[in-house]
Formats: C-alpha cells, sequence, structure tokens
C-alpha cells in the first residue's frame, strides 16, 4: 500500500550570508494513512521545518517529498496552494483567528475557496464546532473566548475542509496543562474514531505520549523511531471530555503555520 507521506533524503539549507546552515539532513521517513506521529527534539533540530515542508508551506533543498504517492516538492505556487487547499489542514502554536469575525466565520474561511453556497458553509463550520465542544460558543468574537476555546476554533477551521492529514505545530505551547490535555483529547478522539492522519510537533514528553508513534529529531536527523500499540490510559485522562462524533470524513481542508 502507497504510504500517505514518503519522503527521501530530504534536505533543507538556509544560506544567512557566507555561512549556509542545513537544518534537515537527508531524511528519510513514511508515515501510513491513519497515523498518529509527534515530532520531538530539541530547539534548532529542525522539526519545525520538517513540518512546514510537509504542510507545503517551505520547499526542501534537495530531496522528494511524495504525499498520497503524489511528488509536490517541484510543484507551482498555485499547485502548493490547491494541495494545501484540499489535503491537509494546520494548526499553529499561535491561533491566527481574525479579530472581528466570530467564531463560526473563522471557521468558515476555508471554505470561500471551495465555491459552497453560504448555507453549506455555516452547516459545515458548526459541524465542526460541535465536534471540538464549541457549538454554544460559535457567535462569540475570539476577544471573548479563552486561550483553549481559540485553539478549539482554529482546530475546527483546520478540519472544515476534511482533510486526510492534520498537522499540528506546537498546538499546546500557549495553554495550560487541563486545556493542553483537553486539546490532545480532541486530536486522539479524530485519530481513532475518524481515521484521521495526524503528525504533531511538540516539545512536551507528556503531550508526545498521546501519539502512538514518536520520532526524535537531532541535529536535522531522525534519531528515534519509536512505535507504540494497544489502548493503555493516556496523560490527563480525567481532564479531557469526550467531543461528540463529528460529520464523516472527505476529501478536503484549511491551512492556516517557527522552527524548534
Amino acid at each position: 500500500m502507497t504510504p500517505l507521506i514518503r519522503l527521501v533524503k530530504l534536505v533543507k539549507v538556509y544560506r544567512p550570508g557566507l555561512h549556509p546552515v542545513t537544518v534537515l539532513k537527508g531524511i528519510d521517513l513514511e508515515v501510513a494513512a491513519g497515523e498518529f506521529v509527534a515530532i520531538m527534539g530539541p530547539s534548532g533540530s529542525g522539526k519545525s521545518t520538517l513540518l512546514y515542508i510537509l504542510g507545503c508551506l517551505d520547499r526542501p533543498t534537495s530531496g522528494e517529498y511524495y504525499l498520497e504517492g503524489r511528488e509536490v516538492t517541484h510543484l507551482s505556487a498555485d499547485e502548493l496552494a490547491a494541495v494545501r487547499n484540499t489535503k491537509l489542514g494546520i494548526v499553529f502554536q499561535s491561533f491566527f483567528l481574525l479579530p472581528r469575525l466570530t467564531a463560526v466565520e473563522n471557521v468558515e474561511l476555508p471554505l470561500l475557496y471551495a465555491d459552497l453556497p453560504a448555507p453549506v458553509r455555516r452547516r459545515r463550520a458548526l459541524e465542526v464546532l460541535e465536534l471540538v465542544g464549541l457549538a454554544d460558543r460559535a457567535g462569540h468574537l475570539p476577544a471573548e473566548l479563552s486561550g483553549g476555546e481559540m485553539q478549539r476554533v482554529a482546530i475546527a477551521r483546520a478540519l472544515v475542509n476534511r482533510p486526510p492529514l492534520l498537522l499540528a505545530d506546537e498546538p499546546t505551547g500557549n495553554l495550560d496543562r487541563a486545556n493542553s490535555h483537553l486539546i490532545m483529547g480532541i486530536f486522539r478522539e479524530l485519530h481513532a474514531h475518524q481515521g484521521l492522519t495526524l503528525i504533531m510537533v511538540t516539545h512536551d514528553p507528556e503531550m508526545a505520549a498521546y501519539a502512538r508513534r514518536r520520532l526524535t529529531l537531532r541535529d536535522g536527523e531522525v534519531v528515534a523511531d519509536e512505535r507504540e500499540g494497544g489502548n493503555e490510559s493516556l496523560p490527563g485522562e480525567e481532564a479531557r471530555a469526550e467531543p461528540p462524533p463529528g460529520p464523516p470524513r472527505g476529501g478536503n481542508p484549511a491551512a492556516c503555520g517557527t522552527d524548534g
């Protein structure tokens, strides 16, 4: 079976003046559809650079990136935008919500590019807000929401086009522990019950424990690749609420993205 993601000798070099810096050093990696992967490593290890390349927000210097069997590193800017709008949802540490739009209007934004009627956009946005437990906050502005609620709105926005792949860059970095576990509980539900593939960058081992596969990067190389199975209890189990089942997953998404 073709992996959802395949990287072949991926290299990224930044060239500040006369002193180029190699951030990724020939990464080979495969991720199957339905995996939940955490990428860890010290600051400067290349983990966020890798995530940005996976999200088609940056290009490697050399090497190949296959997404669903299609090589994407040499696509045009317009073609990459189409990939982001049909295959990827991206969640960042900062929420990037527009302050003058309500929660539901922020979630609707990616659908404006899908040429859907307004009632369909609104219904889809309300469905994903319900999925993340915020149906009752749909009409609130970002300033009226807590940090955890704003991150859940950002997750809903990333899911509204129903992508097969969700990428998250330090999604709990700005949150307290209770909200961090709540966000990770939502990710686990999306993975377990909707088959969503998740790849998450985190510096926090407690958050990484939610994933079933953990990659460790150091100096631009993968130095550990650990997998685990079973349904053992995860950290913060008592802190998480079970979100209601969401709409069936289909074919499109939201994108919205600092290196660690």
